[in-house]
């Protein structure tokens, strides 16, 4: 035993010893939040002493930082980007929104503590949550409102502001994702999900057909 109390902590690289520090601080804020969690027990649950966290990360803000940072690289947003810029050039509305809805689900079925940060965070009043938002979730953001602005443009989406419209698009997968998280005994297929979320998104958005004009004379026996 270390003088502190603590087991010897197993051998592992610089890399390896910062990647375990980070994915323990990560269980830890999921669980008790950034405020409720100290580095004296991220220590304490990595099983090393306190002062390895200060060699790797001099603050505890640093350690929001690497999880931020990682959260990002996670997230693909290029990637995904790219694939829906596809899509939506070849005009298939539906593959869009439905790859849109199957990566929110996805996503949070993986990595379901991932959500956990962001609800602690906002919370909190911690910034991580509105870094997050503002990296690797904007792009995608301004992808989303410059594609639901140009189908508007082209009379193919119904009228009203883009960025409620995106907020309706996001927030219906990502209530599922929520639900999923807090409520697992009321669990819902996601597959069943993704078809049933696809065709109600869309249908919200296609704009209908023109209203018929009836003759002036029709009109006026009424």
């Amino acid at each position: 035993m270390n003088t502190d109390g603590h087991a010897p902590a197993a051998r592992l690289s610089a890399d390896e010893r910062r990647q375990q520090l980070i994915d323990t601080a990560t269980r830890l804020f999921a669980r008790r939040g950034f405020s409720g969690t100290t580095t004296r027990e991220i220590a304490r649950a990595a099983g090393v002493n306190e002062a390895i966290i200060f060699r790797f990360f001099p603050h505890k803000d640093d350690l929001y930082a690497a999880i931020l940072e990682r959260k990002s690289a996670e997230a693909r947003t290029d990637t995904l980007i790219g694939a829906l810029r596809d899509t939506a050039a070849s005009g298939d509305d539906a593959g869009v929104i439905r790859a849109i809805v199957s990566q929110i689900i996805e996503h949070h079925r993986r990595d379901p503590e991932f959500l956990r940060l962001l609800l602690h965070s906002s919370l909190e009043g911690h910034s991580f949550a509105r870094q997050y938002r503002a990296r690797p979730f904007a792009p995608f953001l301004r992808f989303l409102f410059e594609y639901v602005r140009t189908r508007q443009q082209q009379g193919r989406f119904q009228a009203g502001p883009p960025e409620t419209l995106v907020r309706a698009i996001i927030g219906i997968p990502a209530h599922h994702g929520l639900s999923e998280t807090l409520m697992p005994e009321d669990s819902v297929n996601d597959d069943d999900a993704v078809d049933t979320y696809t065709t109600f998104i869309l249908k919200g958005l296609l704009a209908g057909p023109a209203p018929v004009e009836r003759p002036l004379l029709e009109s006026s026996r009424d």
